[in-house]
């Protein structure tokens, strides 16, 4: 432990605490200072208790270990500063390009004293423990190499503390393993500062972009604040990729399966699906007047998922005792989404005060999207291919009857005035596509979309209308006779199954992506 005075500091104010009067300085006293001058803590005082007397403690940075290296002097830097955003300014980026130098562990922090009662090695040993595992505000990095080693890396911030830690276990790191670890600097930096911001975002993009052959895992966990609480779960390895996201706002909740990769589709076909859900995000959003923060971390997570997927593949193993080997076409790829299955929803928390004459009108947004995709069958020859995307949205809430003017609703019955909504909207579109005897033999997709809006209007507390419009749309698409049309236009002389596997086919995936409107998709 090292103990350096913070006499000079300007951050760090002399703290005094006065009782009645000052008597006299005894000698024991001045004994008591020598003996607690390595820490610079200065007491002085007599040693009769019942007598009045000054109380003068000067606040002391005391380091876990010497304090000379880079490291450290980052830390003294941000140590100075509020807020987490500051406090955690570039320590993740710092901690990960060390391995281009260094493989081995690492731990440091530094603790503001205030008082003498805490300048005792115990405590010491005790605060800088707290800072390493259970900080107010806490950042952990996991990562897991291929070859079995194990980094964990800790970052924790409380209001007298500051600490990073490092360490390397369950083996030796290779200079591929801290290649490799080096290069997720600016993505856990960018994950760190996106937590720390204000509203809260979620930048994970840079943590998905890891070679699965060196580095199997990476999890970041994060709780920050203790008033309201944001916390964050993240996951990433070759075959799945999750988060989960809480806070005051709500909750965001993102899974994907990756280990279907022989139904990723180009990265054309994959932009163009991520757009499309994110459109239907936005389109959520904004009928269900969701909080636009809330609703920009579920859309930066959910493209930070469906990004940077790496290699796809052509053969898919089937799951059970005895699994069967599938092998997918350009054909097959050409009339699926293009993306990884998923599961994502967004909820924000509720809110039941809006409205005091009436508290069960609670303002509420939920909504969930997902997409599963199933391989079936008893060979390739003999094969059938089904993907499912759907969606769901409920969400109710106030508006003014004057368009622009905020809703103030009190007990008082003349600012009773207001519209009620309440909607309830579900989309799916589901593929399907079968092979008889190595032969494409059909290929459909069933769309749909209903949404329903009740609206009560309310004029002075009395209700004035209850309306519930609902819109339903539905339809079907032969994708196996666009795919024979495309052929007799093009290639009538070929036999269709050279021309499924030899020709350039019209791109049937923008058909199949699920269109949660009615009205546009009647015009799809």
């Amino acid at each position: 432990m090292t103990v350096i005075s913070s006499a000079g500091n300007q951050a760090l104010n002399t703290l005094v605490t006065t009782t009645k009067s000052l008597t006299a300085v005894s000698s024991a006293a001045s004994q008591q200072q020598a003996s607690t001058a390595q820490s610079a803590a200065v007491i002085i005082g007599q040693t009769d208790t019942t007598s009045p007397v000054y109380t003068i403690t000067k606040p002391v940075l005391v380091w876990e270990r010497s304090s000379s290296d880079l490291m450290s002097s980052k830390l003294a830097s941000n140590f100075s500063n509020a807020g987490n955003a500051s406090r955690f300014a570039g320590l993740g980026a710092a901690l990960l390009e060390r391995f281009t130098t260094d493989g081995s562990s690492y731990s440091q922090s530094v603790i503001k004293q205030t008082s003498a009662s805490q300048a005792t090695a115990a405590a010491n040993v005790a605060a800088q423990s707290q800072l390493h595992t259970k900080a107010d505000n806490q950042i952990s990095l996991s990562i897991k190499t291929a070859s079995g080693a194990r980094v964990d890396i800790t970052l924790g911030s409380g209001d007298d503390g500051l600490g990073v830690q490092v360490n390397v276990s369950k083996g030796t790191l290779s200079d591929a393993d801290r290649k490799a670890l080096a290069g997720l600097a600016e993505g856990f930096q960018k994950a760190i500062d996106g937590l720390t911001a204000q509203p809260p975002k979620l930048d994970l993009s840079g943590l998905t972009k890891f070679d699965s052959s060196v580095l199997s895992s990476v999890d970041l966990h994060a709780t920050l604040g203790t008033t309201h609480t944001q916390t964050l779960d993240f996951h990433a390895d070759a075959n799945t990729r999750s988060v989960k996201s809480t806070g005051i706002a709500g909750t965001v909740d993102i899974s994907v399966d990756m280990s279907k990769r022989a139904l990723l589709g180009t990265e054309n076909q994959q932009k163009q699906a991520l757009n499309s859900y994110l459109k239907q995000i936005n389109s959520a959003g904004n009928r269900g007047n969701a909080d636009d923060s809330l609703m920009t971390m579920f859309k930066e997570a959910f493209t930070a998922l469906n990004s940077n997927y790496g290699d796809t593949a052509t053969t898919y193993k089937s799951r059970g005792s005895e699994p069967v080997y599938f092998s997918l076409t350009k054909t097959d790829k050409n009339m699926m989404t293009g993306l990884a299955d998923f599961t994502a929803s967004v909820t924000q928390t509720p809110v039941s005060s809006t409205n005091p004459m009436r508290p069960d009108e609670t303002d509420t947004f939920s909504y969930q999207v997902s997409q599963a995709s199933t391989i079936t069958g008893t060979s390739t020859q003999d094969r059938n291919i089904t993907q499912k995307q759907q969606s769901h949205l409920v969400a109710s809430y106030h508006e003014s009857l004057t368009p622009g003017l905020k809703l103030n609703l009190t007990s008082d019955r003349n600012s009773q005035n207001y519209l009620y909504y309440q909607i309830d909207d579900t989309a799916e579109s589901t593929t399907s596509v079968q092979y008889h005897k190595g032969a494409l033999v059909s290929a459909s997709v069933d769309q749909s979309a209903t949404n329903s809006t009740h609206i009560q209007k309310y004029v002075k507390g009395a209700l004035e209308s209850d309306i519930t419009t609902p819109e339903i749309m539905s339809k079907t698409t032969d994708l196996l006779g666009k795919l024979q049309s495309a052929w007799e236009n093009n290639a009538p002389r070929m036999l269709f199954r050279d021309y499924l596997d030899h020709q350039t086919l019209p791109d049937l995936s923008g058909m199949v992506l699920m269109e949660s409107d009615p009205a546009v998709l009647k015009n799809h």
